[in-house]
């Protein structure tokens, strides 16, 4: 499988209408359960210059702003962020349309803290992205990422090889809604080397237990047998030296 880097562009209304019931400000309600973790990890915003990575239709940067934040969103999907742009009518975030696995001129050391969440998998140049990341932070910065667990898509049948690194596959659950976007499996060693390398240090790693009796998605698979848990989900928190 070898899919375009952009394929959310392709998906954009379907995608944003899944979120369309997390539309207002100051509603960090997750069905999954990763914004809530994301918020803790990230502590007090109030006042900070706050990076949303790959925001999407902006979700979690409408909950920053709200949160008292200078947000900047941006996303490589120009569709998503004129979705995105449409569900902040006041204009309080600036939401900006780039590839950030490529530098992004301007904001050197411009952001006091970064959040990401469910972006990462996606990223063919996951090391372009995070360098992207380290650049943008000021000293101290902090970042907190939220991933699905590699661990999680072989124990769930989605990735036959753990090792298989770089290839793609189709996240099934979405596909079924009609978005047909895919991820790329890496291990977490891969993950980890890539921030340490960009000199982020790691403070916190958080695993989010697995998802039950999910009503807003019932088709998530239930491969685990009965009374076993598994993280879906793992956030991440670092500190930019």
């Amino acid at each position: 499988m070898n899919p375009k880097a952009n394929v959310y562009d392709d998906y954009a209304t379907e995608y944003a209408a899944s979120y369309a019931g997390r539309s207002q400000y100051g509603n960090p309600a997750d069905p999954l359960g990763t914004l809530p973790c994301m918020l803790d990890l990230l502590g007090d915003v109030a006042g900070l210059r706050v990076l949303d990575a790959g925001c999407g239709e902006g979700y979690v940067a409408r909950t920053l702003a709200f949160l008292g934040a200078t947000v900047t969103g941006v996303d490589i999907s120009a569709r998503l962020i004129d979705i995105a742009r449409e569900r902040d009518p006041d204009g309080l975030i600036d939401f900006r349309v780039a590839d950030l696995s490529q530098s992004l001129a301007g904001y050197e050391r411009h952001f006091d803290a970064a959040a990401s969440r469910l972006v990462l998998n996606d990223v063919a140049d996951y090391q372009g992205f995070i360098a992207t990341l380290a650049t943008v932070l000021k000293p101290g910065g902090r970042l907190v990422v939220a991933m699905n667990n590699p661990y999680s898509y072989v124990v769930r049948k989605h990735v036959p090889d753990y090792f298989d690194s770089g290839t793609a596959f189709p996240y099934r659950g979405m596909a079924m809604e009609g978005i047909k976007v895919h991820f790329y499996q890496r291990t977490l060693q891969e993950y980890l080397d890539a921030f340490l390398g960009q000199r982020f240090q790691l403070t916190k790693l958080v695993d989010l237990a697995t998802i039950v009796n999910n009503s807003h998605a019932p088709h998530l698979d239930t491969l685990l047998p009965e009374g076993y848990r598994f993280p879906y989900f793992m956030t991440m928190s670092f500190v930019k030296s």
